[in-house]
């Protein structure tokens, strides 16, 4: 909540200091997958929230935002199906420049906030759902964030991103502690978020 609070500070201190301030709602679509991940495809998921565009010339922007997002990864072998959905609450700072009228390219870093964590499994029309396994990931997630975007005139905005995790999501002391006689230092696999998100969303 202090991250979040600082966030709306920020908010504050840019729109005092800039020429425009914008607030964009977005909505999106995830292919989300993991490294080191055996086997495993992209999971599709949403993303949904909100951002602040701020104006700090007439070509270049920051932009925070807050976003609920749909991560994890699918596995798929012999007609059974299971789904891994670790869902993020996700804080970007963008630094955004339009380069060609509404054309506009972005980057920047994003903090993420694990929300929930569950593992999905179904065969022959049976599913199980279970949380069991939501310790064994990190809370905190470190990515950065890359896309391009193009802005319409009436306000209408279409963004297409990649989120390249760079911390390793795997909590190894509680992987060990669920495994007997398993330490964390036998747990050499690191795995890493990766996301790539369709969006679209409105410019007030």
């Amino acid at each position: 909540m202090k991250k979040i609070a600082l966030l709306l500070l920020l908010f504050v201190a840019f729109q005092a200091s800039a020429q425009e301030f914008h607030f964009i709602p977005k909505i999106g679509l995830n292919f989300a997958n993991m490294t080191n991940s055996d086997g495993a495809s992209m999971k599709a998921g949403l993303n949904i929230g909100v951002a602040g565009e701020v104006m700090m010339t007439n070509n270049f922007a920051i932009e925070p935002g807050i976003y609920y997002s749909m991560q994890g990864f699918k596995v798929k072998e012999s007609g059974t199906t299971a789904k891994l959905k670790n869902d993020y609450l996700n804080i970007p700072i963008l630094l955004k420049g339009y380069v060609y009228e509404g054309f506009n390219l972005f980057a920047g870093p994003q903090l993420g906030f694990k929300v929930s964590s569950k593992v999905k499994a179904s065969d022959s029309g049976t599913s199980v759902s279970t949380d069991v396994l939501s310790d064994w990931f990190k809370t905190f997630d470190f990515s950065l964030v890359v896309g391009a975007g193009y802005q319409t005139s009436m306000g209408l905005l279409f963004s297409l991103s990649y989120n390249v995790g760079l911390t390793n999501t795997l909590n190894k002391d509680n992987i060990a502690s669920t495994i007997p006689g398993v330490s964390s230092s036998d747990i050499d696999g690191k795995s890493r978020n990766g996301v790539l998100q369709f969006n679209v969303g409105w410019r007030f």
